[in-house]
């Protein structure tokens, strides 16, 4: 659990880094836009799969604004250290049956699938970095050893 909880501490962590990165943009729709709506609403499809539910009617590929992004990364986020807080050690190696948005149904372990949520994030996080470096000339830092140094920085 504690390695989950720390990968999952990166993700929202990258998140918020990534937001505030967006914000200094002059226009963040676009391949930006629908990139980083792409990590969130596939954080928000897993979410929904893990507590039972279908997430048929989620769109993983459109545009949105700013402020939408960054309640959805909030809600995100609530809603999966909610999850992960009522799971045991023992829960994260059961199985359960869910359907992609295709309606091909898969089985799959709950440790794979954070795990995949964590790692899912980073591949679109480091397009996203690709076109910002493109567009506004600098990416956003957000390697995980940045965020693991974070608690290495004294109070000041």
């Amino acid at each position: 659990m504690q390695t989950i909880r720390r990968m999952m501490d990166h993700l929202y962590w990258a998140n918020k880094e990534l937001l505030k990165g967006l914000r200094e943009l002059p226009n963040e729709s676009g391949e930006i836009g629908r990139l980083f709506r792409h990590i969130l609403i596939a954080e928000l499809v897993w979410a929904t799969r893990l507590e039972g539910g279908s997430s048929a009617h989620l769109a993983l590929w459109e545009e949105s604004d700013i402020a939408s992004l960054e309640q959805l990364a909030r809600d995100n986020e609530q809603r999966y250290k909610r999850y992960i807080d009522g799971l045991a050690e023992s829960d994260l190696d059961c199985t359960f049956e869910y359907a992609n948005q295709s309606g091909v149904k898969f089985r799959s372990s709950i440790r794979d699938i954070l795990i995949h949520v964590a790692l899912h994030g980073q591949y679109h996080r480091g397009q996203i970095n690709a076109a910002l470096r493109r567009q506004a000339g600098s990416p956003v830092a957000l390697d995980y050893i940045l965020f693991s140094r974070l608690d290495e920085i004294p109070n000041s």
